[in-house]
């Protein structure tokens, strides 16, 4: 029986992130995103979110710039066997400034729909290394996003409290990652000249990473 591994995408995106993780001998899961509630913290979102894993066999989880965060909180809620993170952050520390100021100048709440899918879009394409298809994909997956969605994300991201790292969690990252700035975060594993969105374009490194750490 092949070992479980749910994977959780980041802001905006979709399971088309992890599309060259397909390939590994896992029996790769994703569950889609719920509609968040009202005033709702990441951590009691991922607490509803893992009621849809199954964990009557094992299993891991792994989790790309947001959805990393995700993994962190999912892991308070569901013993995983391993936690692993690509181009995130395991605590509230390892976040950069610009999103630390944001939970007090409160801007992203003035922010229409319609903006702040450009804003991310060029962000993304301009800060991160997204480019041909990768980058088409990317500003597919923006468009689809559902607006209640996006704004309750960001404001979750920019408001998230976590400081618990479990023993269990190995967090890859890449020394060029414009986005999660490397200089912030103290990861397990380091991807010399990897950037943000380095699970696509640095696959071959990632993969066989995978394969050495997970069951």
């Amino acid at each position: 029986m092949k070992h479980v591994l749910y994977a959780f995408p980041g802001l905006c995106t979709d399971s088309r992130m992890f599309a060259l993780q397909l390939c590994l001998d896992y029996d790769i899961r994703f569950i889609e995103w719920i509609p968040p509630q009202k005033g709702e913290t990441m951590h009691t979102y991922a607490g509803r979110l893992s009621k849809h894993i199954d964990s009557s066999q094992p299993f891991s989880l792994i989790g790309v710039s947001m959805g990393g965060m995700m993994c962190m909180e999912l892991a308070k809620h569901v013993k995983a066997e391993k936690v692993v993170l690509v181009s995130s952050a395991k605590t509230r520390s390892e976040l950069p400034t610009h999103l630390k100021a944001l939970k007090v100048l409160k801007l992203n709440h003035l922010i229409p729909t319609a903006l702040l899918k450009q804003l991310v879009t060029f962000y993304s394409g301009t800060v991160g290394d997204l480019k041909g298809d990768f980058r088409a994909i990317f500003k597919h997956m923006i468009q689809v996003t559902e607006p209640k969605f996006l704004h309750w994300v960001i404001n979750a991201i920019i408001h998230w409290d976590n400081e618990e790292v479990p023993d269990n969690v190995v967090h890859i990252h890449g020394d060029k990652d414009k986005v999660l700035q490397y200089r912030y975060v103290k990861p397990d594993i380091t991807i010399k000249g990897g950037t943000h969105y380095m699970v696509g374009t640095r696959a071959d490194e990632i993969n066989a990473l995978l394969k050495e750490i997970l069951p």
